[in-house]
């Protein structure tokens, strides 16, 4: 018996065991079956665990709806099994027939055995088919069904492997052998059933689609092993593509193995030690085990076709002479053929398991983890958190140049710290997880490299030597540690470019942020200065990236031509004439896969360095500290002795004790001894930064306890998520709520932030309502209450944010309120209305109710405990007795309910920020980033085409394109010929050194002479090839220059319109849009656009010149080729057009589903506190786990649609591949023809799938260009206009006639026809109740809305003619939300650095930032009055004296005017002490963004100091002093007072406060955007208490009918009939009556003539 007889016979019978043992599951689940039948009630028992019953199906991923088990069958696999093992058992059995028959037995008892194996594995298959459990077993039917198909492929290898070339042998035999050719045929059909009945067995659904509450879940664990092998599951999306735009919502839910939820839980649970790179190995090891052994199988397979190659060209070369053609070529046509499929498979799954079980999980686990992490950390930018090193740096030298330096140094840390903060922790969740996920990817080409090296060079060796490749790999390696030493020197270059981009987003970040400020100051030009000249040294570093990254791809290129180039030398030198081409043209496809696997080292390398720094930067993050929990449980909430300070989290770890006592007063509250009674309403009170907002923090667990002990009542347990919730349950004592100093209002409805996650209850959710005064607001929104407030709230006033964020508290089921100054932004009637229903009404009773706030005298006589702060201590803390709370209520209520609750938009100066803008309103309601429908349109490559210079770089980039391809083609054919001349040479080398050297020196002529036909000699060949090869690298170095030049200069025009156009889009437009979509395009977009974009074009454009190259070469071989590729290319086309389809809409889901999760975290960490003090840090989590989850299932269909597509285009490329090598068998050209078209062919699989992935990386990539120019065509404000006189505006005098302004055409008008005038230098105060129109004239003078009508005049010069630049830059605002720029404060003081530290000093002092004995002393000497009016501010209204033996004495008076005049004298010592360490004395005292770390206080005091500093003729005040204390408002009111006086300055007050405005030149009230009235308070003031007397009478002689009406609020006793015009008269007196500050507000105007003025005018009731 032969050696191969006797293997044929042990492969039956080893097939047939191992059949056998696979039948065995089979008979076994059968006979467990047989075993229960009829147990259950006449029917079918379920069997396997997870399952349901047979009419249902659930498991982890979710359940089956009826619908998805109505539609499961197994009929057809089941049907097609049955019918291959049937053909399959009757072609064996005949097959066994024929050869008894034919050939008689056999008498060697093995051979004899083995020859039935067939028929024994066909009826064992057979047996396991009648075993196959019905279809809704779905577990136990599935994995019976592996077995079958396991079964089936050995069936077929063995059958292939024992009968397989007999029977090809016998259909080619020229003999008439009738028995051969029949059993031939039979093992054919054997062989034919046997792949059928596999891939009938494969065809079999593992279950029916399950659902999770998003819908349906990825089918991956769904369909049948068929369809995942060759990803053709969720093709719901392609349908859903052709029929409309996909929406994420049709993207197929992540199983939960996948989700971020479950990859988070199961990470934790492992426990991990050791550093954070090596606990993700340890956590992903299976899956990279998996990804390197299916990248050693790549190897092989990748190394298979060259060995295919090698023996076909063999045969070839072997044939050559004979008539007929080898048989034998075709069976490795076949392996060819195989060969790729198995490459094409095993390739495209390696990558879906990267992706899937590595890159997105990774990238999932990441972002969970930041996030996480950061709802447990301290926020990270409280007010006041840098002070304590200012006070350090304020006391470092003397000098103006020691001050400056010291800041610079300063600035620069803070900075520092700040990106370390808020900033790092979104980078950590952006850059850091793409960059370890990024590593995942790649990380096998590593192994990929030393499989090749070793494989490819093992075969190489053994077809040309080890002298030859030896020689090669050592001048190859030459260049090893240049290029390492270039890459880490490009990889440092990378870092710095890194930098240049951060500080590009940073200043991007801040202008959108301080978008108004910009507005306002006229700054836009300087802006975009600033971010351009960024730009600028952004793309000077990127070129210089460029320049060293074509450096380096020389350097690593110049590897595998040395390799190649001396091997072949050494080769050509050892054997001269007998070189072959089969040698020749393998070394050359071994060769350019080493060249492949080396050339990504330097890449991996540079990836390795990112992930590895990113896992370091994460590890460091997730190592720090917690919050640390600072109460003790207690029975009430106490402070004993605490002493508490903003958390930094720079120092948590490693502060030391010296450290803490250095901190400055301002940021810390020391020595508190405070016990807040239960279920009572207690008030902080205190000046602007003395600690107040400090205090609230302690309570809430959000500082640093240093000493000392905080109790809080301890939170029992109870269930978040009931739907349900009793009303005498409703209230947990324990639990808190809060309204932060600046509210925080998330993206969404009003609706659910002002339930925040509770269930809805009508009746509690009206009256939060009616309390916060939120009800005609409401009705007047576009929706309602379902209206989408924007991100941070921005379609809302600030009135209204606050009462929101308020509403939210009072719904909530807390039971301790924590409030920080919710009366700020408020008119005065508007908070009384709130402090008798919210604060002390139904909705608060039984709450512990904690407020901190300046406007004291509302609240205090309800309030039960008082805390008076100073300068980070505790002052006074003392029990008060508050007055009748029914009467007060009532009279509240009365008044309260005189005012008709208009939507608040006084509060803000940009009237975008109104409420009435239902157009805003509706796009805001799209949460989501818009996204363009269908193929990228043709305008968007037209406008890319101009922006990078025209048609001269292109046409230089085609132009290098053809010069290369024509060289690769020049390469492989010098080659060919170098083999064909070895073939009719036959001399030695030796003889040819003289033709060597002229061949090179002659070398620039030889394509001339090879196209006149000269034959060469090998060496001249040889010597062309090396030539050639050296060409082509240079050409690629020149093409990759060439791609930098052209993408970079498109980007730098596209970028500069885009800023231009966004620092000039309507605020309307900057407010409705979230900052992260607007980054974004400033970010990603446009990073694809500086590098992707034009190397993407020039791909495709050379993509399809090689595939032109790869076609025409394969024509040389036989021009039929051409019909087969034409077949190929119409389904090329179909596969195209598919996955073009759908990717374009995955792409751009894609795009845009990563904004969400990073809105969401800024949007979380900015209102930190608030989520955690309402307990809701889980649903948080889980909502941000649902963001994570949408773009990982984004990113996971891009992929698979990726994976489809090429899996197909790798089938086409076999195919193709084995029709070149059929031609070259049939047409018997020469095996140096043979060679050189198979060289090209072999590419074209790789060529055919890089084709379409450039056609979809082209418009893909193009996607984000159009997003780009999206913005460039931004609508933008108006840029044309005239220019002002020079010194205008001179005077300062203003004219308005018949304004008429509108937020937009088709809604009403806000400001109806107004008509006054303001003279030069006066001083004119705004008022008017909440929503009058106050902010909304201030915006008309700035031209932030354009009049419907009429005109505003400066000075004669109607404003709508100038330039809004010019307007602008004359006249200057402080809004009352203000917004400083990171530097220090002498650049936010003196943006252009001309004024004199003592300037600024002085400016500081004006506004008491910066106090002294002298101001104290100069405030002296103003007249009596104006004392009288100072000190009474200053005492901080209607607060108890600290000298007030008890709290009964202090409140036992029914008048409170004896403590409220007296002055307190403690605090005016404590100045001079201050000054030492006043954070303001120091002008390089660095400002974060935005000014975090100043109070919201100390931000307008800055801000109004450059206004005092710029000394324009006309300034704006609105509500510029909302946020600080009464004292120190008056203090700021009497500087600028003589300040503007003394410039003649025309300024006009918008004020909540009437006590601000009461001593102005003339006041402007407003009613309804109409002007009511119009002159001096005293003027107004009598005027109004004559109209209500004569109202009085005439209401007594109508039965009182007026005056209730006029106490209810249903008429203005302004009005005579409805619908009518104001008659002016007495709207500024009905503001008087219903202001706290009413007597207060009398005195000041009228002084000692109020008591016979008002004694027989004003109502009895009326009287305080």
């Amino acid at each position: 018996m032969s050696d191969p007889d006797l293997l044929h016979e042990i492969i039956g019978l080893a097939s047939a065991g191992l059949v056998s043992l696979l039948t065995v599951p089979a008979l076994s689940d059968a006979w467990r079956t047989r075993a229960r039948f009829g147990l259950g009630r006449g029917g079918y028992v379920q069997v396997g665990g997870g399952e349901t019953d047979q009419d249902g199906y659930g498991d982890l991923d979710g359940i089956a709806t009826e619908d998805s088990i109505r539609a499961f069958t197994d009929t057809r696999p089941r049907i097609a099994v049955w019918l291959g093992s049937a053909v399959g058992l009757g072609a064996s059995i005949a097959g066994r027939v024929v050869a008894l028959n034919g050939r008689g037995r056999n008498h060697v008892l093995l051979s004899e055995v083995s020859s039935w194996a067939e028929l024994l594995c066909w009826a064992l298959l057979c047996l396991q088919c009648s075993c196959l459990p019905v279809k809704h077993r779905y577990r136990a039917r599935f994995r019976l069904t592996v077995f079958g198909l396991l079964s089936s492929t050995l069936i077929a290898t063995s059958v292939a492997v024992r009968h397989g070339y007999e029977a090809l042998a016998s259909l080619f035999s020229r003999q008439e052998d009738t028995v051969a050719l029949v059993l031939g045929l039979l093992d054919l059909l054997q062989l034919v059933s046997a792949v059928a009945t596999a891939l009938a067995f494969a065809a079999f659904s593992r279950r029916p689609d399950v659902y999770d509450k998003n819908g349906l879940v990825d089918q991956q664990h769904t369909v049948s092993l068929l369809s995942r092998f060759s990803f053709t599951w969720n093709r719901s999306i392609f349908d859903v593509a052709k029929e409309r735009q996909m929406e994420v919502q049709d993207i197929p839910s992540l199983d939960y193995a996948t989700r971020s939820k479950t990859l988070e839980s199961k990470f934790l649970s492992k426990s991990l030690k050791g550093p954070f790179w090596k606990q993700l190995i340890q956590a992903y090891a299976a899956e990279l085990a998996l990804q390197w052994t299916l990248t050693l199988v790549i190897a092989f397979l990748s190394l298979f076709p060259q060995v295919v190659l090698y023996s076909f060209l063999s045969r070839i070369e072997r044939s050559q002479g004979h008539a007929s053609t080898d048989p034998a070529v075709f069976v490795w046509v076949l392996g060819l053929l195989l060969s790729q499929v198995l490459q094409v498979g095993v390739n495209n799954w390696l990558k879906w398991i990267t992706t899937s079980r590595l890159e997105i999980p990774v990238g999932s686990l990441l972002q969970s983890l930041v996030f996480s992490k950061a709802l447990k950390q301290y926020e990270t930018a409280p007010p006041g958190q840098n002070v304590d090193k200012i006070s350090k740096w304020s006391s470092q030298g003397d000098s103006k140049d020691a001050s400056a330096k010291t800041g610079k140094q300063a600035a620069k840390k803070g900075e520092g710290k700040e990106s370390e903060t808020r900033q790092s922790v979104i980078n950590h969740m952006k850059l850091d997880s793409t960059r370890v996920t990024i590593f995942c990817t790649y990380n096998n080409n590593f192994p990929m490299a030393i499989f090749k090296l070793i494989l490819a060079g093992g075969f190489a060796v053994s077809l040309m030597g080890w002298l030859p490749v030896l020689c090669g790999l050592g001048a190859g390696s030459l260049m090893a540690p240049i290029s390492s030493l270039l890459s880490r020197r490009y990889t440092r270059l990378h870092f710095g470019l890194m930098k240049y981009r951060d500080g590009k987003a940073h200043l991007l970040t801040e202008a959108l942020q301080g978008i108004r400020q910009i507005r306002y100051s006229a700054l836009e030009q300087h802006w975009e200065s600033k971010i351009l000249a960024s730009r600028n040294e952004e793309l000077r570093q990127y070129w210089k990236v460029g320049l060293w990254q074509c450096l380096v791809v020389f350097i690593v290129n110049l590897g595998p031509l040395l390799l190649a180039s001396v091997t072949f030398f050494i080769y050509v030198w050892q054997n001269g004439s007998h070189i072959r081409a089969s040698i020749i043209f393998t070394a050359l496809g071994l060769f350019d896969q080493l060249d492949e696997a080396v050339a990504l080292l330097p890449l991996l390398q540079m990836y390795l360095l990112e992930a590895w720094t990113s896992a370091v930067r994460l590890e460091k993050y997730f190592n720090q500290a917690d919050k640390e929990p600072v109460s003790e449980p207690g029975d009430c909430i106490a402070f004993d002795n605490a002493t508490v300070a903003w958390p930094k989290i720079e120092d948590t770890e490693t502060r030391e004790q010296g450290q803490e006592e250095q901190r400055e007063a301002r940021s810390m509250l020391r020595d508190a001894t405070l016990v807040f009674p239960t279920a009572k309403l207690s008030v902080i009170t205190g000046k602007t930064g003395s600690g107040k907002s400090l205090l609230l923090a302690a309570l809430l667990g959000e500082v640093k306890l240093l000493s000392g002990a905080i109790r809080m009542p301890p939170v029992p347990q109870f269930n978040e998520g009931a739907e349900y919730i009793p009303e005498s349950e409703w209230i947990i004592p324990q639990l808190t709520s809060f309204v932060s100093q600046t509210p925080w209002i998330e993206s969404g409805t009003v609706k659910e932030n002002i339930l925040f996650g509770l269930p809805f209850v009508r009746d509690r959710y009206r009256d939060v309502l009616a309390a916060c005064s939120l009800e005609k607001d409401i009705e007047l929104l576009v929706d309602g209450d379902e209206t989408e407030v924007g991100p941070k709230g921005v379609t809302l006033s600030g009135g209204q944010r606050w009462r929101v964020a308020l509403a939210r508290a009072l719904y909530s089921r807390a039971g301790i309120l924590v409030l920080d100054d919710v009366l700020s932004a408020v008119d005065a009637h508007v908070g009384r209305l709130i402090v008798d229903r919210a604060l002390t009404g139904e909705l608060a009773r039984g709450r512990t109710r904690i407020l901190a706030t300046h406007h004291a005298e509302l609240v205090l006589p309800h309030a039960s405990y008082l805390v008076r702060l100073c300068n980070g201590q505790v002052e006074s803390a003392e029990l008060l007795s508050p007055q009748d709370a029914a009467a007060a209520a009532g009279a509240g209520s009365e008044q309260g309910a005189a005012v008709p609750v208009l939507p608040a938009e006084g509060t803000s100066t940009d009237p975008q920020n109104g409420h009435s803008t239902p157009a805003a309103q509706k796009r805001a309601k799209k949460e989501e980033e818009q996204r363009e429908t269908g193929r990228v349109k043709w305008s968007v490559y037209k406008a890319y085409y101009k922006a990078s210079g025209g048609a001269i770089p292109w046409l230089i980039g085609v132009c290098i394109l053809l010069l290369g391809h024509s060289l690769v083609v020049a390469r492989t054919w010098s080659l060919k010929e170098l083999s064909q001349q070895a073939a009719s040479e036959a001399m030695h080398l030796t003889s040819k050194a003289a033709d060597m050297v002229t061949a090179l020196v002659y070398t620039d002529e030889f394509v001339s002479q090879r196209v006149l036909g000269t034959q060469r000699s090998i060496f001249f060949w040889l010597a062309a090839f090396i030539v050639i090869e050296f060409l082509v690298l240079l050409v690629q170095v020149v093409r990759v220059i060439t791609f930098f030049f052209v993408g970079l200069t498109a980007s730098r025009v596209l970028f500069q319109r885009m800023t231009h156009a966004i620092l000039r889009a309507p605020l309307r437009w900057i407010d409705t849009v979230p900052a992260g979509q607007i980054l974004n395009r400033f970010t990603s977009d446009t990073f694809a656009v500086d590098r992707r974009l034009s190397n993407q074009i020039f791909t495709l454009l050379r993509t399809i010149l090689f595939l032109a190259v790869i076609i025409a070469t394969s024509l040389s071989v036989s021009v039929y080729v051409i019909f087969f590729g034409v077949f190929l290319f119409l389904l090329y086309v179909r596969v195209a057009r598919e996955y073009i389809t759908a990717a374009r809409e995955v792409k751009r889901i894609n795009s845009v589903s990563h904004s969400p999760i990073y809105d969401s975290f800024s949007s979380v960490l900015s209102g930190l506190s608030t989520i955690r003090a309402f307990g809701r840090t889980q649903s948080y989590m889980d909502r941000m786990y649902g963001l994570i989850d949408n773009s990982s299932k984004a990113s996971w269909m891009l992929q698979l649609s990726s994976r489809w597509m090429a899996f197909r285009m790798g089938l086409l490329g076999a195919l193709f591949v084995s029709v070149v090598a059929c031609a070259v068998a049939l047409s018997r050209v020469d095996a140096a023809l043979a060679g050189f078209s198979l060289a090209f062919a072999l590419r074209y699989t790789n060529a055919l799938t890089s084709l379409l992935q450039a056609v979809t990386s082209v418009e893909l990539g193009f996607n984000a260009c159009e997003r780009v120019l999206e913005y460039t065509e931004l609508e933008t404000e108006p840029e044309d206009g005239k220019d002002p006189p020079a010194a205008w505006p001179t005077e300062g005098k203003i004219e308005v006639e018949n304004l008429t302004v509108s937020y937009a055409k088709d809604l009403p008008p806000v400001l109806k026809n107004l008509n006054f005038a303001v003279g030069a230098g006066e001083r004119i105060g705004i008022v008017g109740r909440t929503g009058a129109g106050k902010s909304t004239l201030a915006a008309v003078f700035f031209r932030l809305l354009d009049p419907l009508e009429g005109s505003v005049r400066v000075d004669g010069v109607d404003i709508s003619t100038l330039k809004l630049a010019q307007l602008r830059s004359r006249l200057a605002i402080i809004p009352q939300d203000p917004f400083l720029f990171s530097g220090t404060l002498r650049s936010n003081l003196d943006m252009e650095g001309v004024l004199e530290d003592h300037e600024l000093l002085q400016s500081l002092k004006r506004v008491q930032l910066i106090e002294t004995v002298e101001d104290s002393e100069l405030a002296a000497g103003y007249p009596a009055a104006d004392v009288t009016v100072v000190t009474t501010a200053s005492s901080s209204a209607v607060l108890p004296s600290p000298g007030s033996e008890t709290a009964t004495e202090a409140t036992v008076a029914v008048e409170p005017e004896p403590t409220i005049i007296e002055p307190r004298p403690e605090p005016e010592p404590q100045r001079s002490q201050e000054n030492s360490s006043n954070i303001f004395a120091n002008l390089s005292m660095p400002i974060s963004t935005g000014g975090a770390n100043l109070s919201q206080g100390q931000r307008q005091l800055v801000c109004l100091a450059r206004a005092l500093l710029k000394r324009p003729k006309i300034v704006v005040l609105d509500e510029a002093t909302s946020a600080v204390d009464r004292g120190t408002d008056s203090n700021i009111q009497e500087s600028l007072r003589k300040e503007f006086a003394a410039a003649g300055c025309t300024v006009l007050v918008i004020a909540h406060r009437l006590s601000t405005v009461a001593d102005f030149d003339r006041l402007l009230v407003l009613e309804k955007g109409r002007v009511a009235e119009m002159g001096s308070p005293r003027e107004l003031l009598l005027a109004g208490i004559r109209n209500a007397a004569n109202h009085e009478a005439q209401g007594a002689v109508n039965d009182g009918a007026g005056d209730v009406e006029r106490e209810e609020g249903e008429e203005s006793t302004l009005r005579s009939a409805e619908g009518d015009e104001p008659d002016g008269t007495g709207a500024f007196w009905e503001l008087v009556q219903k202001s706290a500050e009413k007597d207060k507000l009398i005195e000041m105007i009228l002084g000692d003539e109020k008591d016979q003025l008002v004694a027989g005018t004003v109502p009895s009731g009326d009287q305080s």
